[in-house]
């Protein structure tokens, strides 16, 4: 077999392995800080349902974006404007 092929093959392959394990945001990943358990979830519902609507309306793909990309930034957003911060990754 072609040496480039073979390359291209694999890095089509990772590239493919790598998108398909990202994931939508959720509120699991934001520092609750002095927000209530409820408020918290709700905040969460609500950025959830706008991140949704987002994506359907511009997202690259809809709901076959492996990426979830559309969805990750309007729900990030949604959240840093509720006043959560990101949890650090390990």
């Amino acid at each position: 077999m072609n040496t480039q092929l073979l390359l291209l093959v694999m890095a089509a392959l990772l590239g493919a392995v790598g998108c398909a394990t990202l994931k939508g945001g959720a509120a699991g990943d934001y520092e609750r800080g002095n927000a209530s358990a409820s408020q918290f979830a709700k905040d969460g519902e609500t950025c959830a349902k706008q991140a949704e609507a987002d994506q359907k309306q511009f997202g690259v793909g809809g709901e076959h974006d492996p990426t979830h990309s559309t969805y990750n930034r309007m729900f990030d957003a949604c959240m840093r404007a509720s006043g959560y911060t990101r949890k650090q990754e390990p």
